[in-house]
C-alpha cells in the first residue's frame, strides 16, 4: 500500500514537472494565451522621437477620427476670391504645421508635369489649396497677394529636407516613388503615422513594395504587402517620417 502511494506521488510530481516545462511547448498565459496586440505594445506617440517628414496634404485638411484633431479643432474650409469667384479653400498652414523642421527660405513646388517653381517660404505658408477631396483633379496652390498660382500641385520640398505631398482621389503612388521624388533614401526603415496617432515602423523591404492610395472618399491610405503589423494597412496616413529610434 505504501509502495503504491509512493508511486502515485512520484507520478503526480512528474506530471507537474512536465506541465511546468510546457511539455516542449509554450505554456498558455493566465488569460488563456492571448498575445498583446501591436497597439497595446507600440511606443506611445508622445515618446516617439520626431524627425523629417513627408506630410500628406489631403489628410491634414480632414478629420476622420480624433487624434491630431478633435471635433472642436477639425479643419474648416475658408471662402476665398479666386478669379472673381468665391471658392472653398484650405490654408496651407494646416499642412505646414506638421513639418518637423519648420518652414524657412525657399520652397520648391512641383506640379504633376514635373515643372518646378521656387516660392518664398512665407508666401507658400500663406497660400491656399483649392481642391475637392473626392476629385481626381490635382489641387491649385493659390496666394493672390504673392501673385502665386500653381495648377496641378503635386508636392513641395522645403529647405529643411521635408515635403508636402498631394494624393488625389483614386490615385496610386508606390511608396518608394514618393521617397525618391522627395530625395529620400528608399532603402531604409520609415515610420508611418495616421491621423489618430497610430503608427508603425516599416522595414526597407516592405517600403519597396508599399503604396499610398487616394480613395474616392478623400482619405489617403497606405498598404505594405507581407508586413505583419496591422496586416500592413494603415488608413488616413498623415505623414511618413524618418525612423530614428
Amino acid at each position: 500500500m505504501k509502495k503504491t502511494l509512493a508511486l502515485v506521488l512520484l507520478l503526480v510530481m512528474a506530471l507537474c514537472l512536465f506541465a511546468a516545462c510546457g511539455g516542449g511547448e509554450e505554456a498558455p498565459a493566465a488569460d488563456g494565451g492571448a498575445q498583446p496586440t501591436y497597439k497595446e505594445t507600440m511606443i506611445p506617440f508622445d515618446e516617439v522621437v520626431p524627425a523629417e517628414r513627408i506630410v500628406i496634404m489631403q489628410n491634414t485638411m480632414r478629420n476622420p477620427r480624433d487624434g491630431f484633431y478633435t471635433a472642436d479643432t477639425a479643419p474648416v474650409a475658408e471662402k476665398i476670391d479666386y478669379n472673381g469667384a468665391a471658392v472653398a479653400a484650405y490654408p496651407m498652414t494646416l499642412a505646414t504645421a506638421f513639418l518637423n523642421n519648420g518652414l524657412d527660405g525657399i520652397v520648391t513646388v512641383y506640379d504633376t508635369a514635373g515643372t518646378s517653381t521656387e516660392v518664398a517660404a512665407a508666401d507658400f505658408a500663406a497660400a491656399y489649396a483649392i481642391m475637392e477631396f473626392d476629385s481626381g483633379v490635382a489641387p491649385v496652390l493659390y496666394n493672390a497677394s504673392a501673385d502665386l498660382e500653381i495648377a496641378d500641385f503635386a508636392y513641395a520640398l522645403t529647405e529643411g529636407g521635408e515635403a508636402i505631398y498631394s494624393v488625389v482621389a483614386e490615385s496610386v503612388h508606390p511608396t518608394a516613388d514618393i521617397l525618391a521624388a522627395c530625395g529620400w533614401d528608399t532603402a531604409k526603415e520609415y515610420r508611418v503615422v495616421a491621423t489618430d496617432k497610430f503608427h508603425f515602423p516599416v522595414p526597407a523591404e516592405n517600403i519597396a513594395t508599399g503604396e499610398v492610395r487616394g480613395t474616392i472618399s478623400g482619405a489617403v491610405n497606405a498598404s505594405f504587402p507581407d508586413y505583419k503589423i496591422a496586416s500592413g494597412k494603415l488608413g488616413d496616413i498623415i505623414y511618413i517620417e524618418d525612423s530614428v529610434e
